[in-house]
């Protein structure tokens, strides 16, 4: 029994030494991984702020961009028919949607939803008004109708996503 007792008296302070020791190296392992999941997400942050103000710009160009009066003006030549402009508007429209549309990753689930709203708002409008010009007639009296029909909107989503994402953007950054 003396000889359990003596070799207890060895094995008990080693057995107490090496937890010691693992639970010190755990605590600087875990520390080490913190530490460098720290500086990863500090380099990420550095490359991704730049990105997202790319976002916020190109999204809001878009938006300027499909701005009635802007769009008509880039998109309308002279002699154009109602029909022809429309296709036009239509195509421009969603065209300059889908060279966007990777942004949204950038921005938040809110701006993306008003964004969309806006551009949905805009092939409405574009979408009813042609229907009160003959096909044949001067794109110049539709685009009239275009753009008197979004001064009369009560609530034009362009403008109120434009105000969004500036507001977002100077928050965030």
């Amino acid at each position: 029994m003396t000889v359990i007792l003596d070799q207890l008296g060895f094995i008990l302070p080693a057995v107490l030494v090496m937890m010691l020791a693992v639970y010190m190296l755990n605590k600087v392992l875990n520390h080490d991984h913190t530490r460098r999941v720290f500086e990863y997400k500090k380099s990420a942050a550095k490359q991704m702020v730049p990105m997202r103000a790319q976002a916020y710009e190109r999204l809001t160009l878009f938006l300027e961009r499909m701005q009635p009066a802007n769009i008509l003006v880039r998109v309308q030549v002279p002699a154009m028919k109602s029909m022809s402009l429309h296709g036009a508007l239509i195509q421009t429209i969603r065209s300059e949607y889908d060279h966007n549309m990777s942004q949204q990753v950038y921005v938040s689930d809110e701006a993306w939803v008003l964004i969309n709203q806006a551009k949905d708002q805009l092939l409405t409008v574009i979408n009813e008004e042609v229907r009160s010009v003959a096909p044949t007639s001067d794109a110049t009296e539709f685009g009239k109708l275009i753009i008197e029909a979004s001064l009369e909107q009560q609530k034009w989503l362009i403008d109120e996503a434009l105000s969004f994402l500036k507001k977002e953007f100077r928050d965030n950054y």
